[in-house]
């Protein structure tokens, strides 16, 4: 079992926005296509960065079971005091930990995640994402 925890603003992953590409200012047809969470980069390294920390010799590459809880900072006023029921989507929050799992070679490739468990919840006291790792199987 791997356990983690990464201090930071959890970003979402999945959203893109789009922009003509333009050559010499005539548009050539070609679409530019990019993340639309500006912060996706720098959570995205941070995470990878301790999944490195805890990598073994060869990635894990067999069903696993991905647990995450994410720790969001809570707005000075918001509809919601109990849960951040809002955005970031979870699933979204979700994608960027799995392509950060893949590219830190933790594990083969975020597909073999077949049991997956996350929650959000308001950060008491610093943002950022507690992370599990294990095998089916594997006790906690």
């Amino acid at each position: 079992m791997i356990k983690f925890f990464v201090s930071g603003n959890p970003a979402p992953q999945g959203s893109k926005n789009t922009s003509a590409q333009k050559r010499k200012g005539v548009y050539t047809g070609k679409v530019n296509v990019y993340e639309s969470s500006k912060a996706l980069k720098p959570w995205r390294e941070l995470v990878t960065w301790h999944a490195r920390r805890h990598k073994q010799a060869t990635p894990l590459d067999g069903p696993l079971v991905l647990t995450v809880e994410f720790f969001l900072l809570k707005p000075a006023t918001t509809k919601y005091p109990e849960y951040p029921i809002g955005t970031p989507d979870t699933d979204k929050l979700l994608r960027a930990i799995g392509d950060a799992l893949t590219q830190a070679g933790l594990v083969a490739d975020d597909a073999r995640f077949v049991d997956v468990h996350a929650s959000k919840r308001w950060a008491i006291d610093r943002p950022g994402a507690r992370i599990q790792i294990g095998e089916i199987g594997e006790g906690p």
